[in-house]
């Protein structure tokens, strides 16, 4: 398989056990197991003497391709099944996905054993193929409830109050449980943090191929939520207390279960497939619990483009932001749902208010944006919000409460009220407690991930500030400091050259005049720049090995300097850190409208913008081609 996206995917052995059944059969809406990918679905199975033929459902992007291996087999009692034949698709041949990114073709391998009551789908054995694992033939339509969960992961107590946020550090580790995994599935999981700062922090950690566990350690300053993130391609959100040790079991069926739903006589969903224990334990499994329920959500879904009318003067979008509050607490209130829950519910409200009130024009012009499909030009005609008419969220509910760090928008409530301007701070009259304290902690945050946090800069923290807020700095700048001495000698910077910004660009690969220069514009915090360096790494000792080739790499300066440093080591070739300026004038030199971006330097020394190699097989084949020449 090949398709226009990046994807990461892994192999499993499949299951055969000893039945009765003999004779040719029909399974018709198997059960699958787990799956790295939501392209294919394996909707009827017929065994015969002679062959075993799959009908295949995909569902992709339109006009998007697909493509099937000639390799392809299915794998049954540790044997392989090999393809023979295929009906509405070429092997090898690109297959465009049509119009309603539907479609559907016929798979005939050599015959499974007619007692077979489980295999594997094996898209050919390369890391990013189709592999769908243990499509069952016994006609089971439900799936078995997991086993060895703990007690306290599997209650939930909806009456309980609803827990505080814990304001202090330490060292947290969770240990994640992988229900139902082999090893050729993955071999890492990711795990994104958002801190209290405002950002978003990635941990990975190795999974052990025997038990099925990955162990998470890192430092944790304040109230925190994790996404833990499988190699299926999904994962679950859970609250985390800092210092503690917790663990999260994930059943890795819900990669399959989430195939079959999509068919019109879909299996019953897993009840569950998150599990916790810990601090917050009760709290996340009630969320895991009515996570597949048909629960309502009660949100203003700031994001949609539909939320606010450009066209509101500010005054009628404060009194919006208000009826909206207001009709939507109030059937929270009248809801049954547990009252914990419920609870929940009404902090992640109030988190959206303030975000909605302290956001306004952006939210207007997001409106205007989604109805003329327009995302470049500068929107005129807001009637801009005034500090006061954003305080007015105040009279709502307290804007000042810690609980509302314990629910879904936390996160943009942290931002909104972290970032606001100094007047709004003003009009709204707070002048203690966690905002105030919050406004600090950001405004300093920024140093500590440069190493540059000096005692005086923590002045800024008076008597009616918690005292979290500054040492949790003074220890984020120990380690820091920490990161920052040990790859003292192993991260090169190399020297931006002082020229002229028109000449900027010239100047950076003069030095390789008649060699392959590869430009990758990058960034730390940017996912799809560390996925295709990550991708691109081992090319670099095997089939992209040239001293005709250099790795060029420019990020900018809003890579946090810690950060950045402790990453490059382990990214071979010449590293650029750029001032916003330089940044600035690049990207509109070449027209980057995001990253990744690439420019390619032929070895006659011109160069254009090349974001076509984002697909990383061309990238590969281009590479190759221009290192002949």
């Amino acid at each position: 398989m090949k398709i226009r996206t990046l994807l990461s995917t892994w192999a499993l052995p499949a299951l055969m056990l000893g039945a009765c059944q003999s004779g040719p059969r029909v399974v018709e809406n198997p059960l699958i197991e787990t799956s790295n990918t939501m392209t294919l679905d394996i909707t009827r199975v017929e065994l015969t003497d002679t062959a075993t033929i799959l009908q295949v459902d995909a569902y992709f992007t339109p006009h998007y391709w697909i493509r099937i291996s000639s390799d392809t087999y299915l794998n049954a009692g540790g044997k392989k099944y090999a393809l023979t034949k295929a009906t509405g698709i070429t092997p090898d041949s690109l297959f465009w996905m049509p119009e309603s990114g539907e479609a559907s073709f016929q798979l005939t391998f050599q015959p499974l054993p007619l007692r077979t009551r489980s295999f594997d789908f094996i898209e050919s054995d390369c890391d990013d193929c189709f592999k769908l694992f243990g499509i069952d033939l016994t006609g089971k339509k439900t799936y078995d409830a997991p086993e060895d969960i703990p007690a306290e992961a599997m209650q939930v107590d909806g009456n309980a109050a609803m827990p505080a946020p814990i304001f202090k550090s330490g060292e947290t580790t969770v240990e994640v449980h992988l229900l139902h995994y082999r090893p050729e599935l993955g071999k890492e999981i990711a795990l994104y943090l958002n801190t209290l700062s405002g950002n978003q922090e990635e941990h990975t950690a190795n999974i052990d191929p025997e038990t099925g566990i990955a162990t998470f350690r890192f430092k944790q300053y304040g109230p925190a939520q994790a996404l833990i993130s499988t190699p299926a391609h999904w994962g679950c959100t859970a609250r985390i207390a800092p210092g503690e040790q917790l663990s999260i079991y994930i059943d890795m069926r819900h990669s399959g279960q989430r195939i079959v739903s999509r068919r019109t006589e879909g299996a019953a969903p897993l009840s569950r497939f998150c599990y916790a224990t810990g601090t917050y334990a009760n709290l996340n499994n009630l969320y895991f619990a009515l996570s597949g329920s048909h629960v309502p959500l009660r949100t203003m879904n700031l994001y949609n483009g539909e939320f606010a009318d450009y066209k509101m003067s500010a005054k009628d979008y404060v009194a919006h932001v208000a009826d909206k509050y207001k009709a939507l607490s109030d059937s929270i209130a009248a809801d049954t749902v547990p009252p914990l829950m419920k609870e929940s519910m009404l902090l992640s409200l109030k988190e959206e208010a303030v975000t909605a009130m302290l956001r306004g024009d952006f939210f207007r012009e997001h409106n205007y944006r989604a109805l003329n499909n327009d995302w470049e030009n500068p929107v005129k005609g807001i009637d801009r919000m005034t500090p006061e008419e954003k305080a007015e969220v105040c009279k709502l509910f307290d804007i000042n409460d810690p609980m509302l760090l314990m629910s879904d928008y936390a996160d943009d409530y942290l931002r909104a009220v972290m970032y606001a301007d100094d007047a709004w701070l003003k009009a709204t009259g707070i002048q203690t407690g966690l905002i105030p304290s919050l406004r600090k902690y950001a405004r300093l945050a920024p140093k500590v991930q440069n190493g540059t946090l000096t005692d005086d800069d923590l002045n800024i923290f008076g008597t009616n500030d918690d005292p979290f807020y500054a040492d949790a700095l003074r220890q984020m700048q120990a380690e820091t400091v920490a990161k920052l001495e040990a790859v003292k000698d192993k991260a090169i910077i190399e020297q931006t050259p002082d020229v002229p910004v028109e000449k900027l660009f010239d100047t950076l690969i003069a030095p390789y005049k008649g060699k392959v220069v590869f430009v990758d514009f990058w960034n730390t915090w940017c996912g799809p720049c560390r996925a295709s360096i990550k991708a691109n790494e081992p090319l670099k000792a095997t089939e992209l090995k040239s001293e005709n080739l250099v790795w060029l790499y420019i990020a900018n300066e809003t890579s946090p300097l810690v950060q950045y440093k402790t990453m490059i080591p382990g990214i071979q070739g010449k590293h650029f850190r750029l001032n916003e300026q330089q940044w600035r004038y690049l990207c509109d030199k070449f027209q980057i409208d995001g990253i990744p971006s690439y420019v390619l330097v032929k070895k006659d020394g011109t160069y254009e913008l090349r974001n076509d190699l984002r697909d990383h097989d061309l990238l590969q084949k281009t590479l190759k081609e221009e290192i002949a020449r």
